[in-house]
C-alpha cells in the first residue's frame, strides 16, 4: 500500500472534503466540473459519496466498484 493519500481532484483543485457538501456525485460534478477533465478522481469521488471517507489510498480495492 502507498502511504500518500488521494484526497482531491487535482484538475479542479477542490479536496474530497469540500466536494463531499453536494448531495451527490452527479450534483458535484454539475456545480464544479469534478471529473471531466482526466476522470481519474471519478472513482474515488464516487467511493466518497457512498462512504463518506474523504482520502483514500491510491490502489484501494473498493474503488473497482466505481470505476
Amino acid at each position: 500500500m502507498c502511504d500518500e493519500k488521494v484526497n482531491r481532484c487535482e484538475c479542479i483543485n477542490k479536496t474530497f472534503a469540500q466536494l463531499k457538501e453536494f448531495a451527490d456525485f452527479e450534483s458535484a460534478q454539475a456545480k464544479t466540473g469534478c471529473g471531466l477533465e482526466c476522470e481519474g478522481c471519478v472513482p474515488y469521488v464516487k467511493l466518497m459519496f457512498a462512504t463518506g471517507e474523504t482520502a483514500f489510498d491510491i490502489d484501494d480495492p473498493r474503488l473497482a466498484a466505481y470505476q
